[in-house]
């Protein structure tokens, strides 16, 4: 019971840091290279890429970004303060999680959540978090130092989005180039 009021108030937290940090405020991400991007003052940096599409007129236009930023949670523990009379203490630590945020196309169908997909590996699926007209859909999934590790050695990240009213999936594909050397500025 602990542990999962535990995990919704981590969850709760990561959102709050989510709609704090503006991401607007950044240089231009770029579509080939995974890249630093800070705020002014550099209290706030993550990394990012996006996905572009050529339209008729031969203009690009950003389909889709990834970013990753690290984020902050509380974790509670309940540590043993006496063995003898089985007594505990809750307390709380600060940790800090990588997390992958993915900026998508509205008319994508929210009952299917995205695949995450390295070099053709499913790692899992992302979570929508809101949609509207200036980001798109908003989804995202907090990482672990093994899936870091896989986007490091890795040449392509593909995320799969259901379209509306379609049984198609649409794939979006993020080149991995440039990101140990971003990933590393980051933390």
């Amino acid at each position: 019971m602990t542990l999962n009021i535990t995990k919704k108030l981590g969850f709760l937290l990561l959102l709050l840091f989510l709609f704090l940090f503006n991401t607007n405020s950044y240089s231009e991400i770029n579509s080939k290279s995974w890249s630093e991007q800070c705020n002014k003052d550099k209290s706030a940096c993550i990394i990012a890429i996006k996905y572009e599409v050529e339209l008729e007129d031969k203009k690009q236009q950003t389909l889709a970004t990834a970013y990753i930023q690290i984020a902050s949670t509380k974790e509670r523990k309940m540590n043993l303060v006496d063995k003898e009379d089985q007594t505990y203490k809750l307390s709380e630590e600060d940790k800090s999680v990588p997390l992958l945020l993915v900026n998508l196309p509205l008319n994508t169908d929210l009952r299917k959540k995205p695949l995450l997909q390295v070099d053709g590996k499913n790692l899992g699926n992302l979570n929508y978090l809101y949609c509207n007209n200036d980001l798109g859909c908003k989804s995202s999934v907090v990482i672990n130092n093994e899936v870091i590790d896989l986007l490091k050695k890795g040449k392509n990240m593909t995320v799969f989005i259901g379209v509306m009213n379609s049984n198609q999936n649409l794939k979006i594909e993020f080149p991995l180039k440039g990101f140990s050397k971003a990933y590393s500025k980051l933390v």
